[in-house]
């Protein structure tokens, strides 16, 4: 625990001091075509190589979870989303069915698992790119853990109590888009975990984010949100459960920013 508490605190003094390397926003595009242009890109096979090699470390035991193909041996849950995924699981008495948008080869899962052991009933379905649906489902598919190459594929195979997005909206090129699916399919709740949202009125764009050569060398497109864009595309058909502040700290200079979770409900 004193590792991960200094950690953190180092983390932030970095941020402070604008260090880069660790994870960090840099220029405004005028759309998503120009900064893929201007970035490696998430399809980026280094990317997958390395989260590949580390899930099969978590599927062997020798880590509990990996974030971003980092492995993690002690349990580092996160606050808001630990809060939602529980209180879901006591409103449908002990049982949870999760589709997790870019959920990669289950990170979000495995790094909450424990925290699920006693429901009597577990789904989590991931959606993910190609490549990473067909590893996981050679490697880690099992009862509870499907993955998914879209939205209507998983819909197809389980009745489901909401739909995560753990740090993945603002990844989507056609998030509007995606969103508006979820809608349609009427989710009855929504799940939108560690999403930068712009502060001051600012107008959502985009971005790139750059990861530090330790992690992986890479660099990708990412949709820093307006709160207006947001509500429109929410709020008409769902009002928020609990609201409370995500665990990311990324900073783009001179742009006020603040991550935040929120837990949706359709109204009815």
């Amino acid at each position: 625990m004193l590792r991960l508490f200094f950690t953190r605190i180092l983390n932030i003094v970095k941020l402070l001091l604008n260090d880069k390397s660790i994870f960090w926003f840099q220029g405004q595009y005028e759309s998503w075509d120009d900064a893929v242009a201007n970035s490696s890109g998430y399809s980026d096979a280094t990317i997958f190589e390395k989260v590949k090699e580390s899930a099969l470390k978590v599927k062997k035991g020798e880590a509990l979870f990996e974030r971003d193909s980092c492995c993690f041996d002690l349990d580092e849950f996160s606050f808001p989303l630990s809060t939602y995924l529980l209180y879901l699981a006591s409103r449908f008495q002990s049982s949870l069915s999760i589709i997790d948008v870019g959920g990669s080869l289950g990170s979000t899962y495995f790094q909450h698992k424990r925290l699920f052991q006693y429901l009597t009933d577990l789904k989590w379905h991931i959606i993910e790119q190609k490549h990473y649906v067909e590893f996981g489902k050679i490697e880690l598919e099992n009862k509870v853990l499907k993955f998914s190459e879209n939205l209507s594929d998983s819909l197809k195979n389980t009745k489901f109590n909401a739909v995560l997005f753990s740090a993945s909206l603002q990844y989507l090129e056609h998030w509007k888009t995606f969103i508006n699916n979820v809608v349609n399919a009427e989710a009855e709740f929504i799940i939108l975990d560690r999403i930068p949202i712009l502060q001051s009125n600012h107008k959502s764009f985009v971005t790139i984010q750059h990861v530090p050569a330790y992690i992986y060398d890479a660099s990708y497109p990412c949709h820093l949100f307006s709160q207006k864009d947001l509500d429109e595309s929410l709020l008409n058909k769902y009002e928020i459960v609990f609201e409370l502040p995500g665990m990311d700290h990324l900073r783009l200079k001179g742009v006020p920013l603040e991550y935040k979770s929120i837990l949706f409900r359709r109204k009815f």
